[in-house]
């Protein structure tokens, strides 16, 4: 006979089995999750993707130790996070470690939305540095920090879409939005060789099935979160990866597959490819926690004899002993021949590192692409104008150009570039604008002024621009209803 203690005991068992599991009470609405067999401890992990729109939404890629969530354990994780909320124009950058967890959020504001193409993200994990970049542009890089040498272990790689409810973080999430998805055309792995420095392709998988050796897909949820992960919300169709957030009773997609105008058939030469041949919709806008962002630069290798690559708008030395891909030499990053000639017009090889003439044009080139992006945006807004001022100060010269303007406020960025042959420590540019600039913000940059004058300066991370290299500060401010770019000059 059962005793009153015994039932006590009994009930009270059910209730932690049941409330414990997560699985209880099941949640309206559906998101998905997959994650990799495969743990690896630093590499390049690339992935072409499109993401949801909509607020309380997140789109992702992230790589996670596994175990991180459980009681007491040290936290390991990088993220990739695209907010859905104002139509889907920002992407946080993070990296969480310890116990308790510590994190480094910022947010990179984009010049068009996430959702309406698909764009290429990479994520760079070395026990150096941790980088992330998107359409070949670096929006942030954090270097030897505790964040970075926290990060002691293999991680999972996974991809997932979700509903948060934080409302602070993420905006307030309306249901009635739903269907909405994610798509991944590919994604690709670089594993890191910690003694040559070096990246090398190791797989690709272009979601033509879904392989259940290399990924499986989450049914769980987790606190914070409106959704449950539902393995029947994860799609293959037309060659894309889809993971779709739904309610419960219509999960799947039985929609059709956006168009990927860019998709590469890759060979193991093409690292990063851009979205709309020449357009990068990142400006480094960055809004961080902690003052570690950096801007995509790179110096001009003596040693390769073989000019430099223009990629996407900024100069990298050509390695000499890295056939395909991104390389390692000389203590600093590289790019291959093959890789870099895979690019589109106006982009690839430009001039030789140790001419005075090439440098010149290669500044030239390099002004000529970045109108070329600019122009690229005019879908944007019709009122957004670029502006090239170059004046040259021991070899310096900058071009000022408008990425975004929308209405009554604009963001700005400009880009200062060593078309000399001597490497130049410490700029500082004046730029003239033709009404108050009424500024709002800047980065990458020490920013005064007063009037229709901005001065900037370097900070302690981008003062040293070495022949052929360039680095980038922005700004952004309000204005009247016209704006136009400023004239922009070296001091």
């Amino acid at each position: 006979m059962f005793n009153k203690r015994f039932i006590y005991l009994l009930l009270t068992a059910m209730c932690i089995s049941l409330f414990g599991s997560g699985y209880a009470f099941a949640k309206p609405y559906k998101g998905a999750e997959i994650y990799s067999a495969e743990s690896t401890k630093y590499g390049r992990y690339v992935m072409r993707m499109r993401m949801a729109e909509g607020s309380g939404l997140l789109s992702t890629f992230f790589t996670y130790k596994n175990g991180s969530e459980v009681s007491g354990a040290v936290w390991e994780e990088i993220d990739i996070e695209v907010l859905g909320k104002n139509d889907a124009y920002q992407m946080q950058s993070n990296i969480i470690v310890g116990a308790p967890r510590q994190t480094t959020e910022a947010l990179h504001t984009a010049s068009q939305s996430l959702a309406d193409d698909y764009h290429t993200y990479v994520l760079e994990w070395t026990p150096d540095y941790v980088a992330w970049f998107i359409d070949g542009q670096q929006v942030r890089r954090i270097n030897g920090s505790n964040f970075v040498s926290g990060l002691v272990n293999p991680q999972s790689m996974r991809f997932n879409i979700w509903a948060s409810t934080s409302e602070s973080w993420v905006g307030a999430f309306n249901p009635s939005i739903l269907p909405v998805y994610q798509f991944v055309n590919y994604m690709e792995y670089y594993a890191y060789n910690t003694s040559t420095k070096s990246f090398t392709f190791s797989w690709r998988d272009d979601f033509n099935n879904f392989d259940t050796n290399r990924w499986s897909k989450a049914d769980w949820t987790f606190d914070g979160n409106y959704v449950d992960f539902d393995p029947a919300n994860v799609v293959i169709q037309n060659g894309t990866l889809i993971l779709a957030l739904t309610t419960e009773n219509a999960k799947g997609f039985s929609g059709t597959v956006p168009v990927d105008g860019n998709t590469s058939s890759r060979a193991s030469s093409s690292v990063i490819s851009s979205s709309r041949s020449s357009s990068s919709v990142f400006s480094s806008t960055t809004t961080s926690k902690s003052s570690i962002a950096s801007s995509s630069v790179a110096s001009s290798n003596p040693n390769t004899n073989g000019g430099q690559c223009n990629w996407y708008g900024t100069l990298y030395p050509l390695c000499a002993n890295t056939s395909n891909g991104w390389g390692y030499e000389n203590n600093r990053s590289c790019i291959s021949r093959s890789t870099c000639v895979a690019q589109p017009a106006p982009f690839g090889v430009v001039g030789t590192s140790s001419s005075g003439a090439s440098s010149s044009r290669i500044s030239s080139s390099i002004q000529s692409s970045i109108i070329l992006q600019s122009s690229s945006r005019s879908s944007i807004s019709s009122s957004v104008s670029s502006v090239a001022s170059s004046i040259n100060s021991g070899g310096l010269n900058c071009i000022a150009r408008v990425v975004n303007n929308w209405g009554s406020g604009y963001q700005l960025d400009v880009i200062i570039n060593n078309g000399g042959t001597t490497t130049v420590n410490g700029w500082n540019v004046t730029l003239n604008f033709s009404e108050n600039p009424q500024r709002t913000g800047g980065w990458n940059a020490t920013i005064s002024g007063s009037g229709n004058v901005v001065t900037a300066s370097n900070v302690n991370w981008n003062g040293t621009v070495a022949p052929g290299q360039s680095v980038s500060f922005g700004l952004q401010g309000n204005h009247d209803g016209s704006f136009v770019a400023p004239m922009c000059k070296i001091n």
